[in-house]
């Protein structure tokens, strides 16, 4: 009995005592393992201590920026596409501007001018309702909705009856009524140049034309700094390339005399002239957005880059020094467990003098 009792408690007090050693090698070869294959450590707070602060100061300001800048991605697509549909429009304008230079009245000249202007009308309609994803970038900020409406609808759009309307009220007669010949050249540019532009300002454009905010959307596109980023259908030169537009299309095939068809063609081409020099400017204000986006991503990626290194100093391992962990770690717990296998055959009874 003495000899297993002094077998037993010898034995199991020296293989007990690496129990606890073993235990929080293990933990620390876990530790190190998971901080090897992150990257990271695995308990900033303890790492850290009272830099914590610091480290998430830093997440922050490089979480904002990175928002930022993949909002401003979406931004930099919705502009380069007003763009495009902005020069479309003005290429447009300026093919109408020099058929319009070329026109000269005689017979049957009428319906070259009613074919420019559907062309054009129908082009200038379907630029302004582009979209970028599921926004029109015409819109401002009602941009879920189609800015312009389409005047050669079935049936009559607001914008093609109202314009019938003021003609009657004016004239008489409707522009394909044989009455209408007899509208000398003068009595036509009055009405292009009173009755007529009040259809295309104010609530009749708004009510007839256009379904876009004259508010234009806005951004943060850096920490502090907001712009306008969008245009919208609403501006000048839309509605006088309209204008221009809808007289051609309305009148150029009509019953009016050559000399009221002059008048008619005159008018536009001065209209048409207008609406390039307002879509310039429109293209300006939208390039001056596009730098200031363009800009600020290079200002913010430069300081992404600086607050990523000084986050990589705090929070990111030395891999060296980890995998030498790792290793050492191993190899403690492997000894421990090889000491742990010749302690337990170890018989205390081996070492007493034979009676």
């Amino acid at each position: 009995m003495s000899t297993v009792g002094a077998n037993f408690v010898s034995t199991q007090f020296l293989a007990n005592s690496l129990v606890a050693p073993v235990m929080q090698a293990q933990s620390s070869l876990t530790t190190a393992m998971t901080e090897e294959s992150t990257g990271q450590y695995a308990d900033l707070g303890l790492q850290l201590g009272d830099q914590s602060g610091y480290e998430l100061s830093l997440k922050e300001q490089v979480g904002q920026l990175q928002t930022l800048t993949s909002g401003n991605s979406l931004v930099s697509t919705n502009l380069s596409t007003a763009q495009n549909a902005l020069s479309a429009i003005q290429s447009s304008a300026q093919t109408t501007l020099n058929d319009l230079v070329a026109w000269t009245p005689s017979a049957n000249s009428g319906a070259s001018l009613q074919n420019m202007g559907q062309s054009a009308l129908q082009s200038l309609i379907a630029l302004a309702n582009t979209t970028s994803g599921d926004q029109y970038v015409f819109g401002g900020i009602n941009s879920a909705v189609a800015p312009m409406a389409d005047h050669y609808s079935t049936p009559a759009s607001a914008a093609k009856t109202a314009i019938d309307q003021a003609f009657r009220t004016t004239f008489g007669v409707l522009p394909s009524d044989p009455g209408a010949a007899n509208i000398s050249a003068s009595a036509m540019q009055s009405f292009l140049s009173g009755p007529f532009p009040a259809l295309f300002q104010g609530a009749s454009w708004s009510a007839d034309w256009s379904s876009a905010s004259s508010v234009n959307t806005s951004a943060e596109i850096a920490p502090g700094q907001t712009v306008t980023t969008s245009t919208n259908a609403n501006q000048p030169g839309f509605q006088q390339l309209a204008q221009a537009y809808a007289m051609l299309s309305e009148f150029g095939g009509s019953e009016l005399s050559g000399d009221a068809q002059q008048a008619v063609a005159t008018a536009a081409s001065s209209l048409v002239s207008q609406g390039l020099n307002s879509m310039v400017n429109v293209q300006a204000e939208l390039g001056s957005t596009q730098s200031a986006v363009t800009n600020t991503n290079s200002s913010m990626s430069s300081q992404l880059t600086i607050l990523q290194g000084q986050l990589g100093n705090l929070d990111t391992v030395n891999t060296t020094a980890t995998a030498a962990q790792i290793t050492s770690l191993t190899n403690q717990i492997q000894m421990a467990y090889e000491l742990t296998s010749r302690l337990q055959q170890l018989n205390l009874a081996q070492y007493l003098p034979v009676p």
